[in-house]
């Protein structure tokens, strides 16, 4: 056993952890979260919204397929009497 006379100090800690903020991580959180809670809540009526919301884009698409088939029929109809009138 050593006698000492002077007590030599330790070598001090530090317990940083550096600081990153993630804002795409952050937002990407609170979405999950808020579904969750919608989840949690009523999620009939979120299947609902969604499913209307969907329904109203493919209605959409589904009134144009139909204005233009209207279009290539309406067409061809001109074209008929065209070429009977003039041509036959």
């Amino acid at each position: 056993m050593a006698l000492t006379f002077f007590k030599t100090p330790k070598h001090k800690h530090f317990n940083y952890k550096p600081v990153y903020w993630d804002r795409a991580k952050e937002e990407r959180e609170k979405r999950q979260k808020t579904a969750l809670e919608e989840t949690h809540k009523d999620y009939a009526q979120a299947l609902r919204e969604r499913m209307e919301l969907r329904w109203k884009r493919s209605a959409g698409a589904r009134s144009r397929k139909n204005s233009n088939l209207r279009l290539i029929a309406v067409l061809m109809g001109i074209g008929l009497v065209f070429y009977y009138l003039f041509l036959r």
